[in-house]
């Protein structure tokens, strides 16, 4: 029997025969759960088990999406190929039997949020225009001489003339500073949210005209996606400028136990987006890091590598340089006609250059050793998924297009002897394309996931059985103590005893009470340190993660410091550094996050240990006041110890939540300089202040709702009921001693029944 029945069994028993009253410390004792609660641990392993998760990061363009189209669709063209990374949507890929799509918009706070940014992307275009445009009308002016008429009189006529651009002139100095500006804007992180609100704003379309394609039905995989879909993924699709993420459900059997999650490029303009992102790949069992062979392991694709590192680590990590059919004609060539040994020279390189760049991230931001150690484990697979084309239509080359018959020209230009050779040049593509790799990754980590998953599941399936089996056990000696008790017991003694309970009230009241009262005071002094030294420790954390991120940037700016030469007719400029503020955001947002995520959980740990501590410590003592109370000889050991476990179970316990959500002003990533670094490390530190001061707050809170709980227990007052109210149940029993033996013979024997279960 499964551990939810035998559970759901139990408590039938239990509720059966009216043993509630001692049923809630035996469950607190073993760590039994409501059904419910291991039914959603069970699920949880069970939604796990269904599939894996891979992980596809690269930059725009690095391949990532003709290499899915290898490894998943045999080639064929079903994704579709991003331009920008604004153009490029989150795409979540999973089996289905049935073709459909389901889409998920940007909302209104999105909009905003790229509104606002295109908003200062607009500002400081506009001022750089202005200097270009500046810049390019005193060349003019150079050129016409109204440098000299100016030092001569300014204000001649010939001056004048000279200086007073034609129309012809001045827009064609606007429209080359604006050129320009809008050239050297690019590379600013602000352009991917101007481009993207650029885009919702061409598009005519608003929120309200989205919410009818949210699902997409399709009756084949080519007509979702040459159809409705590239209206909201594809570059030039009416709602394409709204799309967040698409999930996928394909009936390709290459999909099968799998959920591929294909991520966007670099520069995210949507927050919102990019922390789905990298929730969706901490929890990916496998990730792919794409990075085209010719550019391998660019700034872009180490920043990518830090920002979706996160404390868990990964279960695998690969390196894939894509496009790897572009190296076969480079410096690695030189020598050799074989293009199995220039592809062999090709991957020691790239995994040479690998580690070493792994090496640097680590020295720089020691909190990815996990994760590059893991990346640092495999060698670099190279791959090409245009030799993978070729490969798949060989005998039909027909159907290549342009660029495939270009490839395949170089190929047998450079190396005859391969590629002349039908077999020969199907065993180099399979190579170059090196899909039976990337297939072999994904059966191995998928057969790694099962078993530890399984493992995982029977571990703690093994614990709850065993827990059920020490409550049962636990539930037979309690039953066997109470028929001892009632075949062995004196009358007189229990009515001495019940007389003796009431004599020794006030006694009880003031040696129990004092034991309680103590053992609450002890709570407010250590509890309440414990909870705010674990505080300012954690903060540390980000103090240290803080200083470690900042530092200084040198830039440099062409700086007017007056006119030389003839006649001090030319304008000079040098060229000035100066140091900014430069701050890695990563890092401190990562500290951020593992101070607010390990803070509540080590917070409710202490909560969790001192309570087991403290109810051990006070079973303990009360036990001892009782006996100095009323004397060893009128104690019943067995009975005290009972009472004063039920009534410690009932003790209400207050709850420790951590609520705070951190600003999206914190969710930035890479290197900020300048005014922005300033800014940022200003909120940042600002956010962990009033996060010190609000968890401080909420362990004040905490403190005083637990003290408030604690006090509204009058302890020997509840012991001394419980323990009346057993010794009246024990009289009645012995006094109904037959009818009393026969039902609790009858429930020994169903728990006999159940303990049989368990053990099947």
């Amino acid at each position: 029997m499964d551990i939810i029945a035998l559970n759901n069994r139990i408590e039938d028993f239990v509720n059966k025969h009216d043993l509630s009253i001692d049923a809630l410390a035996l469950k607190q004792e073993h760590a039994i759960a409501k059904s419910e609660e291991w039914q959603r641990i069970l699920n949880e392993f069970a939604e796990d088990g269904r599939v894996l998760r891979v992980g596809i990061i690269g930059r725009v363009k690095a391949g990532k999406s003709s290499m899915l189209n290898a490894l998943l669709f045999n080639g064929n063209d079903i994704l579709p190929k991003a331009a920008t990374p604004m153009t490029a949507a989150l795409t979540i890929m999973e089996y289905s039997e049935t073709v459909r799509a389901e889409v998920d918009f940007f909302t209104q706070q999105d909009i905003d949020e790229i509104k606002a940014k295109h908003a200062i992307h607009v500002s400081e275009l506009t001022k750089k225009i202005a200097e270009k445009e500046q810049e390019q009308i005193e060349r003019v002016q150079k050129k016409k001489g109204g440098v000299i008429a100016n030092t001569l009189n300014s204000l001649t006529p010939i001056a004048n003339a000279l200086n007073i651009l034609t129309p012809e002139e001045q827009r064609d100095c606007t429209e080359k500073a604006r050129s320009q500006a809008e050239r050297e804007m690019k590379n600013e992180p602000t352009f991917a949210s101007y481009d993207q609100y650029e885009r919702i704003k061409a598009s005519g379309k608003s929120l309200s005209d989205l919410a009818q394609y949210q699902t997409i039905q399709a009756a084949s995989v080519e007509e979702l996606m040459n159809g409705a879909l590239n209206q909201f993924v594809g570059s030039s699709g009416a709602f394409m400028p709204f799309t967040k993420s698409v999930t996928l459900y394909i009936p390709e059997k290459g999909l099968q136990g799998l959920q591929i999650i294909d991520t966007p490029g670099i520069n995210d303009p949507v927050t919102s987006r990019g922390e789905r992102t990298e929730q969706l790949l901490a929890q990916c069992d496998v990730v792919l890091i794409v990075s085209p062979s010719g550019q391998f392991l660019s700034s872009e694709d180490t920043d990518l590598m830090h920002r979706v590192t996160t404390k868990e680590g990964t279960q695998q990590a690969y390196i894939i340089a894509s496009q790897v059919d572009n190296q076969l004609f480079g410096s690695e060539s030189t020598g050799l006609t074989n293009p199995s040994d220039v592809l062999q020279k090709i991957s020691g390189s790239l995994t040479t250059h690998a580690r070493n760049t792994l090496q640097k991230q680590v020295q720089q931001y020691p909190e990815m050793k996990v994760a590059t150690d893991k990346l640092s484990a495999n060698p670099v697979i190279c791959s090409s998924s245009v030799a993978f084309s070729l490969l798949q239509r060989f005998d039909a080359q027909h159907t290549w297009d342009a660029n495939l018959q270009h490839v395949w020209r170089n190929l047998k230009q450079k190396y005859p002897d391969t590629f002349n050779h039908t077999e020969l040049a199907k065993n180099a593509l399979s190579q170059m394309a090196n899909i039976g790799k990337l297939h072999q990754i994904v059966e191995e980590v998928t057969a790694n996931k099962e078993q530890i998953l399984a493992q995982r599941r029977m571990d703690f399936e093994k614990s709850k059985r065993n827990a059920l089996q020490a409550y049962l056990k636990a539930w037979e000696t309690r039953i066997a103590e109470q028929v001892h008790q009632i075949e062995t017991a004196d009358v007189g003694e229990l009515l001495k005893q019940k007389a003796m309970l009431n004599k020794q009230q006030t006694s009880i009241q003031m040696h129990v009470g004092g034991v309680y009262d103590d053992l609450v005071s002890d709570i407010k002094l250590n509890l309440d340190k414990q909870l705010k030294d674990k505080l300012s420790s954690t903060m540390r954390q980000y103090d240290a993660a803080s200083e470690g991120a900042q530092g200084t940037a040198t830039e440099s700016r062409e700086v007017y410091v007056g006119r030389g030469g003839f006649l001090w007719l030319t304008k000079k400029y040098e060229t000035r550094y100066y140091e900014v503020t430069s701050v890695q955001a990563t890092p401190i947002r990562r500290a951020i996050e593992e101070v607010r995520n390990n803070l509540e959980d080590e917070l409710r740990y202490i909560v969790e240990s001192y309570s087991q501590a403290w109810k051990k410590k006070i079973y303990n003592q009360v036990v001892g006041a009782l006996r100095e109370a009323m004397g060893d000889e009128e104690l019943d050991i067995t009975m005290i110890a009972r009472a004063v476990k039920n009534v410690l179970a009932r003790i209400p316990e207050a709850t420790f939540q951590l609520a705070d959500d951190m600003p999206s002003s914190l969710k930035k990533s890479g290197q900020l300089k300048g005014s922005e670094a300033e800014e940022y490390i200003s909120d940042a530190d600002n956010y962990v202040s009033n996060l010190r001061n609000t968890v401080r707050n909420e362990i004040t809170a905490y403190m005083t709702e637990l003290l408030g709980n604690l006090k509204k227990v009058d302890l020997p007052k509840e012991l001394t009921g419980d323990l009346e109210s057993n010794l009246k149940q024990l009289l009645h029993d012995i006094e109904n001693k037959e009818a009393s033996l026969y039902r609790y013979q009858s429930i020994q024997q169903e728990l006999s029944l159940l303990q049989q279960e368990i053990n099947v």
